[in-house]
């Protein structure tokens, strides 16, 4: 079973601190292998093959994958200050490794979808 799991940050008292998203597009930036994706992604439904297209709020980011040779759309930064992904299913994925350096341009951590710290964040000062 895939796993979520997401970037977040929390203040010294361990209270939610969204990532804006100027923000993330900055920590992006300042990252090898991930750029911000640029329109809608369109992907088929496994079980009908209908082609379904899922909105960019202007935070979608993609992962170079060198298997493949091609930009892939893996994270997804959300209105409530939090990116999402999927926990890699193969050996040598790139997506955890670039999400720990984002995690750590943000100051943030990783963790799963049942509060399980991943990697655990930088608390400010």
């Amino acid at each position: 079973m895939v796993r979520n799991l997401h970037i977040e940050r929390q203040d010294a008292e361990g209270r939610h601190e969204a990532i804006t998203l100027e923000e993330w597009s900055e920590a992006v930036g300042h990252v090898d292998g991930v750029r911000m994706a640029c329109g809608d992604a369109a992907v088929p439904n496994p079980l009908t093959e209908q082609i379904v297209t899922l909105p960019n709020r202007g935070g979608d980011a993609e992962v170079f994958r060198k298997d493949c040779e091609r930009w892939l759309r893996a994270l997804f930064w959300t209105p409530d200050g939090t990116v999402r992904f999927a926990e890699p299913e193969m050996d040598g994925d790139p997506v955890l490794p670039l999400a720990r350096k984002l995690a750590s341009e943000l100051n943030a951590g990783i963790h799963d979808d049942r509060g399980e710290t991943i990697v655990s964040g930088i608390t400010p000062a």
